[in-house]
């Protein structure tokens, strides 16, 4: 089976705001088409909503399905998960706002298994700067609560941030490993979001890691985006050294357009044959379906 390690889907956000259960619904994952993978494992990011809020429906899904997914805090975990051909569910931050910008109630969140935080959604806060705010860098709060998630061994994600928040964040990394967990390369598609050359060259050298986003405006301005859209980011970071340090963020959930025609989850599996198509190794096409990320969450929670 194609392994498949994502990290960044909105669906528990969807899910609890529209309606629909984890198990099956109409929207871009679910469990029953992830299943179609293995080994599995996904990041479900808490956005637009508070952590207190949503954590009690995360549990819920959990209850639901106990069979088929499980909550997992490090890559030991994952590796559990996958022996019982169980989905390896981790929880994420998508900005400080989900705890407050508190570094008490970030803590509080990772001991009920948060395990990736972002600083910052698109807009500004009081931590720092948002990828469509006004620039500015990190806050002495930032600090902080950065210095709180290092202490925890969470995953620090740079995707929102500014440009002067991720030189900040980078600088107070030290060495560490750090992520972008759905950000795409800025010299393919010049758009915001997306990540310069000089940005994931820093994160490579974190041994970090980050994940390709299929939202089809970070891929092409030329629409509608197509899988080789996709592949042109890959190649690109590729080029950058950045073998080992790349998967998938695909942003599920998060997304009103992707690319080829793609409804959901299930249709992963055109790009992992794309990739072996173009004459990629099929060791590095599972590295980046799989690996990367699970060795990048080892690094940093297993500690």
């Amino acid at each position: 089976m194609i392994p498949l390690f994502d990290s960044h889907c909105d669906t528990l956000s969807r899910l609890h705001k529209e309606g629909g259960v984890l198990r099956a619904n109409s929207g871009q994952y679910d469990l029953d088409r992830a299943a179609g993978f293995g080994p599995r494992a996904q990041f479900f990011a808490i956005w637009d909503q508070s952590f207190e809020t949503l954590h009690p429906f995360f549990q819920e899904c959990l209850e639901a399905s106990p069979d088929d997914m499980m909550l997992c805090l490090n890559a030991s975990d994952a590796r559990a998960a996958a022996e019982k051909g169980q989905l390896a569910a981790f929880l994420s931050l998508e900005g400080g706002e989900t705890v407050d910008c508190s570094p008490e109630r970030l803590e509080h969140a990772w001991h009920k298994g948060a395990r990736m935080v972002s600083l910052t959604w698109n807009h500004d806060n009081v931590l720092g700067g948002g990828a469509e705010g006004d620039g500015r860098g990190l806050s002495g709060a930032g600090r902080a609560f950065l210095r709180r998630a290092k202490a925890l061994n969470m995953l620090v994600d740079v995707s929102h941030l500014s440009e002067r928040s991720f030189w900040d964040l980078a600088g107070e990394m030290a060495g560490r490993p750090f992520v972008a967990s759905h950000s795409n390369a800025g010299a393919v598609c010049a758009h915001r979001r997306n990540l310069t050359d000089e940005q994931f060259t820093a994160i490579v050298k974190s041994n970090g890691f980050t994940g390709i986003n299929l939202y089809a405006s970070f891929l092409t301005d030329r629409k509608p985006a197509a899988w080789e859209h996709v592949c042109r980011h890959i190649e690109h970071f590729l080029s950058l050294g950045g073998t080992g340090h790349i998967g998938l963020g695909c942003d599920l959930d998060g997304c009103d357009e992707l690319p080829g025609g793609m409804r959901g989850v299930q249709d992963l599996d055109r790009l992992y044959n794309l990739l072996l198509r173009k004459n990629y190794q099929e060791s590095l096409v599972r590295e980046i379906f799989y690996e990367n990320l699970l060795r990048v969450v080892e690094r940093v929670c297993d500690t």
